[in-house]
């Protein structure tokens, strides 16, 4: 599956502030496999790697194709 641009670089910095508040990985999956919990050169590489995709999108579409189309009502 291949999402839109705008959707990518939405889910990258999701991405960027899931790593931020510790949310990632989820705490359900860390109870399992506890050696899973990221440290913080691993946190900074994840977060330098999003960031550094996010910059190449935003350096080759254009601005207004980054941007999420809202939804209407009831949908």
């Amino acid at each position: 599956m291949s999402y839109r641009i705008a959707r990518q670089y939405k889910k990258l910095e999701e991405v960027i502030e899931e790593v931020k508040e510790d949310e990632m990985p989820l705490g359900s999956y860390t109870w399992i496999h506890r050696k899973s919990k990221l440290n913080k050169q691993e946190k900074l590489n994840l977060n330098n790697w999003a960031q550094a995709i996010r910059d190449t999108i935003k350096g080759n579409y254009p601005a207004d194709s980054l941007v999420m189309p809202k939804r209407k009502p009831g949908n």
